[in-house]
């Protein structure tokens, strides 16, 4: 029993990340019907420079350069997709370009080595079970975030415009609310989330050059998980793969192991598209 609890703690940890990083997918998707594919490569810089520079300046500026990276990406892809436009795939292979290049600078500027920061040497002791207190800090990031998020899409005028500005585009701008501009902050904020992500794992799990499109990967798994239209969802489709993660690592052999998650996406996937055809008499 004490195992099983050790391995859903630890899920839960990897889980918040994702979250984190399913966040901007869902916000990025519902606003401009597209994804950045570079949400990965931001947090891999944001550690690289936060393992470098150390310190709370080297945390500020990890999230910098994730933003500004993020600020690059949403430059160019407002002009390859433009308001109303239904063609969003060269927007996002623009964005797995991107992210190729950072991923390689990355590898350039600061090698091939893993990097990691253990920013505590006492432990707490649960019913037996040693657990960080980063865990406890990832927790309170993660909970301040939603809060701040729910604030902002709910109750703000920016919110209001950044709802109208998915909905029906077009109209929105006919009535005065600057979408491009919209659309533009929403790639920032996904920068800012990814970057935030990104320094969580330096002081969790550690990462490398390499990690970018596997955090990708695990962010977007988690943000169509349960339906790519809310980040909430998002969020905890992030929580039930990082625990899915981790039960599979404790008892599968390591081929399965890596496995069992994508298998995991992929069966909740199937049987929510099962569920609309039964709702809709047969028609997807």
């Amino acid at each position: 029993m004490a195992e099983l609890l050790e391995f859903l703690i630890r899920g839960a940890l990897l889980g918040v990340m994702y979250g984190l990083l399913a966040f901007p997918v869902s916000l990025l998707f519902v606003t401009t019907s597209s994804v950045d594919v570079a949400l990965g490569a931001y947090a891999v810089l944001a550690a690289a420079v936060m393992y470098v520079t150390g310190g709370a300046g080297g945390i500020v500026f990890g999230i910098g350069c994730a933003v500004f990276a993020s600020a690059i990406v949403g430059f160019i892809s407002m002009r390859l997709n433009r308001p109303g436009s239904v063609d969003h795939v060269t927007a996002v292979l623009g964005t797995f370009g991107l992210s190729t290049f950072l991923e390689s600078m990355v590898l350039t500027i600061f090698g091939t080595n893993p990097m990691v920061r253990h920013p505590f040497d006492t432990f707490w002791d649960v019913a037996g079970i040693r657990i960080s207190p980063q865990m406890g800090i990832n927790i309170t990031v993660s909970a301040i975030i939603l809060t701040a998020l729910f604030y902002v899409l709910q109750r703000t005028p920016f919110g209001r415009a950044m709802r109208a500005s998915a909905v029906n585009p077009t109209g929105a701008t006919l009535n005065g609310i600057p979408v491009r501009a919209i659309w533009f902050s929403t790639y920032l904020l996904g920068g800012l989330l990814a970057g935030i992500t990104g320094v969580l794992v330096l002081f969790t799990t550690g990462t490398d050059y390499s990690a970018a499109f596997t955090l990708t990967i695990w962010g977007f798994g988690a943000a169509i998980m349960f339906g790519l239209g809310s980040p909430l969802r998002g969020f905890a489709g992030g929580l039930v793969i990082g625990v899915v993660q981790a039960l599979s690592a404790g008892y599968l052999p390591g081929a399965w192991a890596s496995a069992a998650p994508l298998i995991f996406i992929f069966v909740i996937l199937s049987l929510g598209r099962m569920n609309r055809i039964a709702a809709t008499g047969g028609r997807v």
